[in-house]
């Protein structure tokens, strides 16, 4: 056991020592998480650049002119534009959109002021024009229940559910701490191994005492340490940077994230102990780490996918990694009720153990 420690202080030193090393490990999942993360919470005050263009003489198009002034969201420039300039001025990106109130908008019709706002929007941004298009719609809406003084028999309420209070940063910090981990395993193992080839370290090393179970045991030791630092540094930064807050047990969120980096570590010997050269690992880790992104919800939600794929992308490796740290995070479950999340864990980290066992290459 001293001479399995020892190799895994000797490896641990050197992952230390590669400066490259570290920037993958640590430094990316980190930026991202803070770039990510930076996005997300400048949403929350989310503003859109707009001109409100009044081309209507009625009292009441003036005072609603003077209450869309109130809307937050809507940044209003301080000189208001003709309709002419303010389609020119969005053509160069100086405004996301602009909200008209056409000739006669709030002339009165039988009794009640009546008229039609029009939203302009770019056309290759469709997502800008329907959140100014979905805020002028709840804006009539209420002016419709204050004119008429009655609710419309007919309405749209958008509900958003999210019992647990999660933010889309949680959400983010499950994906990036899940990627951190797989990165560790997929890239720094993968590659250790089919370098110490190349450089014929293995192959002295297969005349010593050494064995092979404590040359894997300590790789993994040393490994798994670098995945504990990058998921506290990744959770650290979380909470202090970002107001992170853990729903779930730290304990089960700790059994679990090392259940996690002990499935991709076997992932990182076994690619790394079938691999003749670093070119060969380097090919593999980024097969299983690219549709690994696709496929598990980093790169878009699981949900645009057909049925039948959604089914079968649950049992890649990272997707129960993702649903578990996120369960635990934003829902506070509990380890026990992640059964399907660590079977499919449990279920690679035998399969990838067995199949690197019988793969493994000394030379």
């Amino acid at each position: 056991m001293k001479t399995t420690f020892l190799f895994a202080k000797t490896q641990l030193t050197r992952v230390f020592r590669d400066p490259v090393t570290l920037i993958v490990l640590f430094a990316i999942p980190l930026l991202l998480l803070v770039l990510f993360g930076a996005f997300t919470k400048g949403t929350e005050d989310l503003k859109l650049k707009v001109a409100v263009v009044n081309n209507s003489s009625e009292p009441f198009a003036a005072e609603f002119s003077k209450q869309l002034e109130k809307v937050k969201i809507l940044d209003q420039p301080e000189k208001k534009p003709g309709l002419d300039e303010a389609k020119k001025q969005m053509r160069s990106d100086e405004l996301d959109g602009i909200v008209e109130l056409p000739e006669n908008f709030g002339k009165a019709s039988q009794g009640v002021p009546a008229g039609t706002v029009r939203v302009y929007f770019d056309q290759t941004d469709n997502t800008t024009g329907d959140i100014v298009t979905g805020v002028m719609t709840q804006v009539i809406e209420e002016t419709n229940k204050q004119v008429t003084g009655v609710q419309m028999p007919l309405a749209v309420e958008r509900v958003s559910i999210s019992g647990s209070g999660a933010r889309i940063f949680d959400g983010l910090y499950a994906m990036f701490t899940s990627m951190a981990i797989m990165m560790v395993g997929i890239f720094a193992v993968a590659s250790t191994i089919p370098a110490d080839k190349k450089s014929g370290a293995l192959r002295r090393l297969r005349v010593t005492p050494l064995k092979s179970s404590q040359l894997v045991i300590g790789t993994m030791l040393a490994y798994a340490i670098v995945a504990i630092l990058a998921v506290t540094l990744m959770t650290v930064l979380a909470i202090l940077a970002f107001g992170l807050e853990m729903k779930g047990s730290w304990l089960d969120f700790a059994g679990f994230s090392l259940l996690a980096i002990a499935m991709f570590l076997a992932f990182g010997m076994m690619v790394g102990g079938w691999a003749k050269n670093t070119t060969q690992s380097d090919i593999y880790g980024q097969i299983i780490f690219i549709s690994s992104l696709a496929f598990s919800g980093l790169w878009f939600p699981r949900a645009l996918l057909p049925e039948w794929l959604q089914t079968i992308t649950s049992y890649l490796p990272l997707t129960p990694v993702v649903d578990g740290i996120r369960s635990i995070v934003t829902e506070g479950a509990a380890i026990a009720s992640l059964g399907m999340e660590m079977a499919v864990i449990v279920g690679w980290l035998v399969v990838v153990t067995i199949v690197g066992i019988k793969t493994f290459r000394w030379e």
